[in-house]
């Protein structure tokens, strides 16, 4: 009687009084018999078999309903995180061009006019293909509006413009050759890294801070399309995935520098300026004797240059700069010559040398501004030392030349001594050029310009025929340890940068050092060692720079000449050798050869010079007061001690 059973299941219905039927199954338990209240479903009317169908059919109806709009909600919530995620990739776009060499004022531009972001980041999409390679910057917590407003914060502080006050600049140009300011970003830090720290031709900080601002005191369209000429050469056209020609984008800044230096310009300090980076860059393109002309102009107009209100310091870098380059250029191929007398201020004293805002970094391609160490550059202690040693080779080419009385034994050696004590009075950051303390590639082509200088200063005394005996022996000693120090100093900066990024004056140093190498000491090191050497040196710029291509086939001439056997790699390192024709030659060197033309020199060199020479020597260069100084002060690591042209070749 008392055993308990377990009632039927019994499906069932509840209204639920807010219009929505549910249907419930229920187990109930209970003692058969037993008192106590009576069971749910008996409070209910019975529903028969037809009535519970349909109304299971309602619910199951509704219930699809209701999984219809869940499943639409949800799609719904899908394209909108969909569509948030396509805003934030447009607004990450835009900030990642923002603040860094961008198109910063046509962007908050557009902004203020209430485009959009979508429009904004296709537009930018549009520019150079460049600015697709630039890496993504996360937005964080920061809005665009919260850029924009940081940004104008920063132009108000850098020029005084208030909101609301700003002009419109967005339609100021600089170059009509293209409107990407990333591409100009990444020309600028080519040209910045590796052309002007070796050719200071005016202040980058004042060009730079007059480019941000459209202020035209020391910025100009002339000098801009002539920097992006220049550092164009040296472009990796493996970096543009293709998209790019970098001989077109090359010859479309240097023909608007043309079109815009015009005649009222003329006497502007920025269109001397520009003349000078055209010369660069049209030097680098083997176009020496239409850069000659460039040079000259510059050098012309550069004494009744108007200020246009740039200070002194900005005058006095372009001052020697220009004067520098216009020596260098003259001395390394052997021209007259042309300048007008060099100032005799003391140099730079306007200048602060140890600037903390001037930094370097191994920069090559977009991107390496963000992650690669910086160090001082120590560009403008350079330039000021870089102009003292050029005023030293300016009174030798004078001395050769016949514009002085005579290059007497005394006046040759009294120069001499000059560079000896210019190497000597160096400070130590620019003295010290051991590999392991990894010199900057300006400070080692310093000491490559001082060492091919002596050898170019001493070299025509080789060649009178007066010297014999232990001063002929001793004379060509120091010539060839000048040259094999250079030749060192080079292979330091080849493993240390590679040669990619080499000036074309540096590439003439390169077959000067080596010519003398194989004429005078054509066993220490090996005479083929030297010229290829050399031959890869002059190849591996060639990538940017064409006047290396028939510099490579004078100097294998040269080979030739000396019965020097070129390498079997020959081909490989130098390409089309034989194909350079006279006017080839001529647009590298400006004349048909590259070395020094010994009639003229000999002409003007005194006839008691070898008779001279031991008395003068002890007198001015082993005088008491004067230690007898070797030809090189620099520090030589262990490393270096058994070094030889030959071992480097072969690591």
């Amino acid at each position: 009687m008392g055993m308990p059973i377990v009632a039927k299941a019994v499906d069932m219905t509840v209204d639920m009084t807010v219009g929505m039927t549910v249907g419930m199954t229920v187990g109930i338990t209970t003692p058969l018999g037993s008192e106590g209240p009576p069971a749910p479903w008996r409070l209910l009317p019975a529903l028969n078999a037809d009535e519970r169908g349909k109304s299971l059919r309602r619910d199951n109806s509704h219930l699809r309903h209701v999984n219809q709009e869940v499943v639409d909600t949800a799609s719904d919530l899908q394209q909108r995180n969909e569509g948030l995620q396509v805003i934030f990739d447009w607004q990450k776009i835009i900030l990642d061009t923002i603040g860094k060499n961008g198109h910063d004022r046509e962007i908050i531009k557009k902004l203020r006019a209430g485009d959009t972001t979508k429009s904004i980041a296709a537009w930018l999409c549009q520019q150079h293909p460049i600015q697709r390679n630039l890496h993504v910057v996360p937005a964080g917590d920061h809005s665009l509006l919260d850029i924009v407003d940081a940004f104008e914060e920063q132009l108000r502080q850098e020029d005084g413009r208030g909101r609301g006050k700003e002009s419109d600049t967005s339609h100021f140009k600089w170059t009509a050759v293209t409107s990407s300011q990333t591409l100009l970003g990444h020309l600028f830090d080519l040209y910045f890294t590796w052309v002007h720290p070796i050719h200071m031709l005016f202040s980058e900080n004042d060009f730079r801070d007059s480019f941000t601002n459209n202020d035209e005191t020391y910025c100009s369209s002339a000098l801009v399309n002539a920097i992006c000429a220049m550092a164009c050469h040296l472009m990796d056209p493996n970096d543009t995935d293709g998209d790019v020609d970098v001989d077109k984008l090359s010859t479309g800044f240097m023909n608007q520098a043309r079109h815009e230096v015009k005649p009222q310009n003329y006497m502007n300090l920025t269109s001397v300026q520009a003349l000078a980076v055209m010369y660069l860059a049209d030097l680098s393109s083997g176009r020496a004797r239409s850069a000659t002309g460039y040079l000259r102009a510059s050098v012309e107009f550069l004494k009744a240059a108007e200020l246009d209100g740039q200070s002194a310091k900005a005058r006095e870098i372009s001052l020697w700069g220009i004067q520098t380059l216009n020596t260098s250029s003259t001395g390394i191929t052997y021209q007259k010559l042309y300048a007008p007398e060099l100032p005799h201020m003391a140099k730079f004293r306007h200048v602060d040398m140890h600037s903390s805002h001037s930094v370097w970094r191994f920069y090559r391609r977009v991107g390496d501004q963000r992650h690669l160490p910086v160090r001082p550059s120590h560009a403008v202690l350079t330039a000021c030392h870089q102009a003292g040693l050029f005023r030293i080779i300016h009174e030798s080419l004078n001395l050769y030349c016949g514009l002085r009385e005579g290059a007497t034994a005394e006046a040759i050696l009294t120069l001499y001594r000059r560079y000896i004590d210019w190497e000597e009075d160096l400070p130590f950051i620019l003295k010290v050029i051991d590999e392991e303390a990894q010199p900057l590639p300006h400070i080692l082509f310093l000491h490559v310009q001082y060492h091919t200088a002596v050898v170019q200063h001493l070299t025509p005394l080789l060649q009178t025929g007066s010297f014999e005996g232990p001063n002929l022996h001793e004379l060509q000693r120091l010539v060839v340890k000048h040259a094999q120090s250079g030749i060192e100093i080079m292979e330091h900066a080849r493993r240390l940068y590679s040669a990619r990024f080499l000036m074309p004056l540096l590439s003439f140093c390169i077959i000067h050092l080596g010519d003398t190498l194989i004429r005078y000491s054509p066993k220490d090191p090996p005479a083929p060692d030297v010229v290829e050497f050399c031959l890869g040196l002059l190849q591996q710029s060639n990538v940017g720079f064409s006047i290396n291509g028939p510099l490579q086939e004078l100097f294998r001439r040269t080979a030739a000449e000396c019965s020097v056997e070129l390498p079997d790699n020959v081909e490989q390192l130098t390409g089309q050798l034989g194909n350079y024709g006279m006017d080839d030659i001529l647009d590298a060197c400006t004349r048909l050869d590259y070395k020094q033309p010994v009639d003229q020199s000999i002409r003007h060199i005194d006839d008691n010079v070898a008779e001279d020479w031991p008395s003068k020597w002890d007198q001015i260069v082993n005088s008491p007061d004067r230690p007898v100084s070797p030809p090189s002060t620099r520090k030589i690591s262990p490393s270096e001690k058994h070094m030889r042209i030959e071992s480097l070749l072969n690591r």
